[in-house]
């Protein structure tokens, strides 16, 4: 299957890679034109000088491409145009807070909208029962449909959260990708290795620092995985456990560290130094911490493939690692931050 599957996209990743290639080769000059340059903000940002935000509009094509694809392998029309009008609206999102930073509370107020069209617009993305373990619970459509729209509007949080590492977020969301290509049907299958071919270029900007996601990338491509994983979800390829132990980490110390800056009095949303990467970085360095995050969540995701009691195991491990890390890991000194308003 992996090879029939590797033949069809085989031109289609190809384009959606020199797309990505050619956005991150012309990356300032994209970024200064469409006001998208991140500027050096010590101490809460590491980087020293201006880096363009252009890692989603590289990843865009290959979004495009894939959604074509998948239309010619069998998915309803109805629901990729669902979803291309769903992602395209995150990507809206992530732009505007790029460049001129949207409140906290309307972002997750239009997350919410979004989600919300995503799932009870798109035909078949919701089964009757909730599927963890092994296990079927007759929840019904309308409770999960409920819980898949707070679920991901927070999991796409999670992940916007996350992309404060070089490599961390494009890591997470290659993992991920890899998984349901490795689980799901021909055409979840393709569109996520179409995919995934294009975000290795865009990884290697990455890691280097000569790019960031920002959150026109989070929020763009973060929505489209997590529509990928509802689709598996919906035909039956993919069990809620199994997303659930996938987000597990950065879901886990999103709720814990907007928890603890609550506790502190201080808005979730503060800017500061205490996510779960920055706690490693400090105890380990950096490219050792991103090797521990992205094993932690390979490990996670490797368990969740074998399904059944494997995924409960796999949500146990990482909200144990996230808990073990944030309880015992080093914290840097923190600076005053600004107050980020919630209203």
């Amino acid at each position: 299957m992996f090879s029939q599957v590797s033949q069809i996209i085989a031109l289609p990743g190809a384009v959606g890679a020199a797309a990505a290639l050619l956005v991150c080769l012309l990356r300032m000059q994209i970024a200064r034109t469409m006001a998208l340059v991140d500027a050096p903000d010590h101490p809460r940002k590491a980087h020293i000088g201006p880096v363009p935000l252009v890692g989603g509009i590289a990843l865009f094509p290959a979004i495009a491409i894939a959604c074509v694809q998948a239309v010619t392998l069998g998915a309803s029309d109805d629901a990729i145009g669902v979803v291309v009008g769903v992602v395209f609206g995150f990507f809206m999102i992530g732009y505007a807070d790029d460049r001129v930073q949207i409140r906290p509370s309307r972002r997750l107020l239009l997350s919410l909208i979004l989600f919300a069209a995503l799932v009870l617009m798109s035909p078949g993305f919701m089964p009757d029962d909730f599927r963890i373990g092994g296990l079927s619970i007759p929840l019904g459509a309308g409770t999960i449909a409920l819980l898949a729209i707070i679920g991901a509007s927070g999991a796409l949080n999670a992940i916007n959260m996350a992309d404060g590492q070089d490599g961390l977020c494009c890591g997470l969301l290659m993992i991920w990708l890899l998984f349901l290509a490795s689980v799901g049907s021909p055409t979840l299958e393709s569109t996520a290795l179409l995919l995934a071919a294009a975000l290795i270029v865009v990884l290697a900007f990455n890691l280097t620092g000569l790019v960031f996601l920002g959150d026109i990338g989070a929020y763009g491509v973060g929505s489209f995985v997590l529509a990928l994983m509802l689709y598996g979800a919906g035909e039956g390829t993919v069990d809620h456990g199994q997303i659930v132990a996938l987000l597990s980490v950065p879901v886990t110390d999103c709720v814990l560290l907007m928890v603890e800056r609550t506790r502190r009095g201080r808005s979730p949303y503060d800017p500061d130094r205490q996510h779960l990467h920055h706690i490693l970085q400090a105890t380990s360095g950096k490219w050792p911490s991103l090797a521990i995050y992205l094993s932690v969540v390979a490990l996670c995701a490797v368990a969740a493939r074998e399904n059944g009691l494997a995924s409960v195991l796999a949500i146990a491990g990482g909200i144990t690692f996230v808990l073990l890390a944030r309880l015992y890991g080093r914290r840097e000194p923190e600076p005053p931050a600004p107050q980020d308003v919630w209203f």
